[in-house]
């Protein structure tokens, strides 16, 4: 778990592993990689996995067996870390294989535009692309559809209580908890893990999205996303203020990608939206969670950011999925069909 870590070096404002620790995201172009998270040693190919590490299977089988796409060729992935937000992953040169990727499949599928699918984080990664780092001539010729599905424009609120008391887990990979033993003490040995990463600043709740709203309440005073310099200062962490204003103005303003979007997301799931603490704030977990709407993970406040657009270009389109859940709304039937509705004249 350490060696998950990230080093940030503030002179050069870079983000680098461990010393004598080399992580990167593998498989780059192949589905396989995404579509299962867990993966018996023994065996690299989709065929055997552990079950509790299904991520994109069903997605891409459902596309292969019913539109006869192509692993390797019609339908592709493109696997980032996802520990960096995208200014790193846009140093560490990720964004240019994402537009040679895209071009290499214009080309070897006929020239057909690509449709850019994505889940949680990938909306805001696939964001910062569309936005930064390609043309607007660029998009017109070679993206189809842009489809975010559970878009975590505004991260999860939940992400907070990764930063102050710690989580379980189970609460950040459903699934995991079952097949794995942990020690009692992980929550706050995972939670110092989860303060080196550059993405989970990055995905804290944005004041833009949250306004006045009172999301931790302790015995000394209530915080809201205009308070985070408080809330680490009473924390005792004044870094974890400095790595969130680094990440802030990345994606700042969700400015429409003027492509044609589908954005697609959960609701009516039990989603952490504030936290009540005692005493012992912030080692110990909150006495009191209080839920919203959200698909579990991602509230729906951060989810409807994409709404936005509607007004910004042309070519929008939004669906929620009552009752879809966060980790598993990439295998929701109803779910696929739509995705499958956008693709189906490019088939």
């Amino acid at each position: 778990m350490h060696a998950c870590s990230l080093e940030y070096n503030e002179a050069a404002n870079t983000y680098s592993n461990k010393s004598g620790v080399e992580i990167k995201a593998s498989g780059f172009g192949d589905t396989c990689k995404v579509e299962y998270l867990i993966t018996s040693p023994e065996e690299m190919s989709c065929t055997w996995q552990l079950p509790v590490g299904n991520y994109f299977h069903t997605f891409v089988d459902y596309f292969v067996d019913n539109r006869g796409y192509q692993r390797g060729k019609s339908i592709r992935a493109a696997p980032y870390d996802w520990r960096l937000a995208a200014d790193q992953l846009y140093v560490r040169g990720y964004y240019a294989k994402v537009k040679s990727l895209i071009e290499e499949m214009y080309s070897s599928n006929g020239g057909r535009k690509v449709t850019l699918v994505t889940h949680s984080m990938g909306g805001p990664v696939t964001l910062f692309f569309l936005n930064n780092v390609v043309t607007q001539q660029w998009k017109n010729t070679y993206i189809y559809a842009f489809v975010p599905i559970a878009g975590a424009w505004s991260g999860g609120n939940k992400i907070l209580l990764s930063q102050m008391s710690g989580m379980k887990p189970s609460e950040l990979t459903p699934g995991v908890q079952q097949v794995c033993n942990f020690p009692s003490d992980l929550v706050l040995r995972l939670r110092n893990t989860l303060r080196s990463l550059e993405s989970i600043w990055w995905l804290f709740p944005k004041p833009s999205v949250w306004g006045n709203a009172v999301l931790v309440t302790t015995p000394k005073r209530s915080y809201t996303a205009n308070d985070y310099e408080a809330l680490f200062k009473d924390m005792g962490y004044t870094q974890g203020f400095k790595m969130y204003t680094r990440t802030s103005t990345i994606n700042a303003g969700f400015t429409a990608p003027d492509v044609p979007v589908y954005c697609f997301y959960g609701t009516d799931v039990q989603t952490a939206e504030s936290f009540v603490y005692d005493q012992g704030f912030p080692d110990s977990q909150p006495t009191r969670i209080v839920y919203g709407n959200g698909d579990g993970t991602v509230n729906v406040k951060s989810a409807e950011v994409c709404l936005k657009w509607k007004n910004d270009q042309g070519n929008f389109v939004s669906k929620s999925f009552p009752g879809a859940e966060h980790g598993a709304i990439v295998q929701n039937s109803a779910v696929l069909r739509a995705v499958e509705a956008v693709v189906t004249s490019l088939v």
